[in-house]
């Protein structure tokens, strides 16, 4: 029997400390290796409790945690790069071990998960 597989997420897990700011850098490339042109696409970062509750949500609407490191907005291009910068506010949980996802949302055409996986906050 044959195989389609459509799920193309990666598991990366994350650590951050607690009460600290944590800034990642994104290079998002298609299956040949190729910058994946993010123009047009709302991008969101979410990290969740394991009941599924949202503790935070970043988006690069209104540059909200997700910007275009060329100029620092939200309007991200055909280079494929982003950075979530993620405050301390968003790190002052509770030390543990949480869950998050990166979606790629292309208004009526597609949503996509690219990125999941655990999301730990390391006591400060």
């Amino acid at each position: 029997m044959a195989t389609i597989n459509t799920d193309i997420a990666q598991k990366i897990d994350i650590i951050v400390r607690e009460d600290n700011t944590a800034t990642i850098s994104l290079n998002i490339t298609d299956s040949s290796g190729s910058a994946f042109d993010l123009t047009g696409y709302s991008v969101k970062f979410v990290v969740e409790n394991n009941s599924g509750e949202v503790l935070f949500n970043l988006s690069n609407e209104s540059s909200d945690g997700i910007t275009n490191p060329a100029d620092g907005t939200g309007t991200l291009d055909s280079t494929g790069k982003c950075i979530i910068k993620i405050e301390a506010s968003e790190t002052s949980l509770i030390p543990g071990t949480y869950k998050h996802k990166l979606v790629l949302i292309n208004s009526g055409v597609s949503t996509q998960t690219w990125m999941y996986g655990k999301f730990k906050v390391n006591k400060d």
